[in-house]
């Protein structure tokens, strides 16, 4: 049975224009991961969809609190690179990430089917993360 995602948020500039953005995505399933990132802690790995998952059309991460120190590499760990390969991308987690559509996915990873991530958290503090995915069911 399909479910219905719905965002909605409002973009405003004081003085300025406004933004209202509003969409309901359609999916066959979606998962919520909870989990936490100890402090101090190097490529924590996150496993997001199976390996042989269709693509995913919606992701949130969002943690209790954002910086800097707070970052996260998709499908593959960032020393796992062997030179001379290009450095992975690695986005830092400084406010929530949320990803709409194939097209925005597939800014992270090629496939657009980030299957898991790999959290650094260099401050001294733990981070609760939730990820929500939206995703088909079926190749």
């Amino acid at each position: 049975m399909p479910h219905n995602i719905a965002i909605s948020s409002s973009i405003k500039i004081p003085n300025g224009p406004m933004v209202p953005l509003s969409q309901t995505l359609t999916v066959d399933a979606y998962d919520k991961i909870d989990v936490t990132i100890p402090a101090n802690t190097t490529e924590q790995e996150v496993q997001l969809v199976p390996a042989a998952s269709p693509p995913v059309s919606f992701m949130l991460v969002a943690s209790d609190w954002y910086g800097g120190n707070l970052s996260y590499t998709a499908n593959a760990k960032k020393s796992a690179t062997v030179p001379p390969a290009p450095p992975l991308p690695s986005f830092n987690l400084d406010s929530p990430h949320l990803l709409m559509g194939r097209g925005a996915l597939t800014m992270m990873v090629d496939s657009g089917v980030p299957q898991t991530l790999y959290f650094d958290n260099q401050s001294g503090n733990d981070a609760h993360v939730v990820i929500l995915i939206g995703r088909d069911a079926t190749p």
